[in-house]
């Protein structure tokens, strides 16, 4: 919790502003043109191709923080968009079913709390962890499944004996473990500071070391971690630190909840943050993680 004395400590009173309704226009653009063209061009799954954000920028009025491939990747998680092998199509959801600015805003943020969307971003959260790729697939794949904005089930694992279902758990329970103790911080920033970047940096690192911890604690059966006994230190702190800048431009920025400065620092906007759903954990379950983040003493609580 040091990191995250230090981060309340860098705060300094500066006004920033957060244009939510910059978010959701170029929501409705991005969703308005998909729905015009029938697909948006994909370099690979889930990635917007470079052409197709270009066509964006000429189009539109004004270009969205973190950019349009951020965005249209977060903009799945909403069902607005669906990804494909090799574009993004129009999902199930219409833009007028998503709500206003804030509600907006919310539910990217949630994209990725809820669903951990886009995958990337989780893959870079895994290795942090030193989660194994294979567990961490299976608990993507297990999230999509249950989203329901996310069209047929792609849960197919079938060797319950080499993936069992109570490992699953513990691994889903130390993940969301950790993503509410970022969450539950984040809350106590205020909107009217801007803090250091490197401090934020060091937190989240040690948030996702708690979660860890978790798993570690669980007692399953089959290790879902992989040994970093021996690992340099330097290699595990910048694989945190590429996790954290990863949550950073691939969610809270095109989410329109964080502005980043030129100076090291940033501001956030903890008041639309109040209310994100971390799996199925509400806020106050979110407290009870962070508080045993604070005590550093493992929870009992299921994620």
């Amino acid at each position: 919790m040091t990191q995250f004395i230090e981060l309340l400590e860098s705060g300094r009173r500066e006004h920033s502003e957060f244009d939510a309704s910059t978010v959701s226009q170029a929501l409705v653009d991005l969703r308005t043109r998909c729905g015009r063209e029938g697909e948006l061009r994909a370099e690979g799954v889930w990635r917007l191709d470079r052409g197709e954000a270009l066509q964006l920028d000429r189009e539109g009025d004004r270009r969205p923080c973190g950019g349009w491939r951020a965005l249209c990747s977060l903009a799945v998680g909403t069902g607005l968009l669906r990804a494909e092998e090799d574009a993004f199509v129009p999902g199930p959801r219409e833009m007028g079913s998503v709500g206003g600015d804030d509600e907006c805003r919310r539910q990217l943020v949630e994209s990725f709390t809820r669903w951990l969307i886009p995958p990337a971003t989780a893959a870079g959260m895994f290795l942090a962890m030193g989660i194994h790729p294979l567990w961490g697939l299976r608990l993507a794949r297990r999230l999509h499944s249950d989203a329901p904005m996310l069209e047929g089930s792609i849960e197919d694992w079938r060797d319950e004996e080499l993936l069992p279902e109570a490992d699953l758990a513990e691994l889903r329970k130390g993940v969301f473990a950790s993503l509410s103790i970022i969450f539950s911080g984040l809350r106590r920033l205020r909107t009217d500071e801007r803090y250091g970047q490197p401090g934020l940096i060091g937190f989240i690192g040690e948030a996702l070391a708690f979660g860890r911890e978790q798993i570690e604690s669980s007692g399953q059966g089959l290790d879902v971690l992989i040994d970093d006994i021996g690992e340099p230190k330097k290699a595990i702190s910048r694989s945190r630190e590429f996790a954290a800048r990863e949550i950073f431009d691939a969610v809270l920025v095109p989410a329109g909840v964080m502005r980043r400065y030129d100076d090291d620092t940033f501001a956030i906007d903890s008041t639309l943050l109040q209310n994100v759903q971390v799996g199925h954990l509400g806020k106050d379950a979110q407290r009870t993680w962070f508080q045993c983040f604070l005590v550093d003493h493992p929870c009992e609580q299921v994620a």
